[in-house]
């Protein structure tokens, strides 16, 4: 007896976001944090305020990282111009680029709760990992001749940050001695006011958003019907080509647009940038337009951003 497969339900067809209502103010937000943060960096430098120039310079590469993940992710979701080699499968990408933009935002979030102290501990963790990956390679390549200029390099960046950071003779001769950063699991479960927040991203953001970059079989299952869909063939296929692939495109990408915006919004606060009516009128048109958006502004970013004021002009 031949079994008969399954009669897949009705679905209501997808909405269509205009991406064009945000990418400009976008653009310009990226452009704006980026140069208010440099600008801010050298008056530090030229008021010799060290301490201020390490923090805006961390709060910098931040910055630059994200927008290198955006714009990295908007590109290999953009319909226009029409590129063949851009295959829409491809958006399964994304989800270990937002793993990393969430381990940013884990990070950034709780040092802001005490930047300063918190950073320089982020920064020093940062100088034993570089210096255990010196010795590993030097125990097993020291004799190697082509190797030597990457020695003495590496040998010049672990003496330079280690004076930056405060690194002491006891701690140089044993880099153990310094804690290595926590991970976000970690993090939020730290006593810090910030915890709340963390915990939300967590449980709505993170757990899947991992999974899919480590590939649990959790992870790699929620993305196979797009891998295989071609295998299956018939109306299975039909409903991921034309419906499961379009949403899955749309909720990574929001997502990475979330989290960058995030980001910009924390360091824009707490740096007193200046740059609020971009960072409110983004968040208003991903709060209607994104149901994550809207979650996500109630959770932390409703106490830092008012939406009162923004005009779609």
């Amino acid at each position: 007896m031949q079994q008969r497969k399954p009669k897949l339900p009705r679905l209501l067809p997808l909405k269509r976001f205009d991406y064009k209502l945000v990418q400009e103010r976008f653009e310009g937000l990226l452009i704006n944090v980026d140069r208010d943060l440099q600008r801010r960096t050298d008056q530090a430098e030229r008021a010799r305020n060290f301490p201020a120039s390490r923090c805006l310079t961390l709060l910098d590469v931040m910055v630059r990282f994200a927008i290198n993940s955006y714009h990295a992710a908007l590109y290999l979701m953009a319909e226009t111009p029409e590129d063949p080699a851009r295959r829409k499968g491809y958006s399964l990408i994304i989800a270990p680029v937002n793993r990393q933009l969430l381990d940013l935002l884990f990070s950034l979030v709780y040092m802001l709760d005490d930047f300063p102290f918190r950073s320089l501990s982020y920064q020093r963790a940062g100088w034993r990992e570089v210096v255990e990956e010196y010795h590993k390679f030097k125990s097993e390549f020291s004799r190697e001749r082509e190797w030597k200029p990457y020695f003495a390099s590496g040998k010049h960046v672990i003496d330079f940050y280690g004076e930056l950071f405060g690194i002491s003779e006891r701690e140089r001769r044993n880099p153990a001695l310094i804690p290595y950063w926590k991970h976000p699991f970690e993090l939020k479960n730290e006593k810090t006011p910030s915890r709340p927040f963390l915990r939300w991203l967590d449980r709505w953001l993170y757990g899947d958003t991992s999974a899919q970059a480590h590939l649990s079989f959790g992870g790699l299952l929620s993305i196979a019907p797009i891998l295989v869909a071609e295998l299956v063939g018939g109306q299975s296929q039909e409903v991921v080509e034309e419906y499961m692939i379009h949403q899955y495109r749309f909720h990574q990408f929001s997502r990475t647009g979330l989290i960058v915006l995030a980001i910009l919004t924390e360091i824009n606060r707490h740096c007193r940038l200046g740059n609020d009516e971009q960072v409110a009128y983004l968040w208003k048109m991903l709060v209607e337009h994104v149901p994550e958006g809207r979650d996500m502004f109630k959770a932390r970013y409703e106490t830092m951003v008012s939406l009162e004021s923004v005009t779609r002009s």
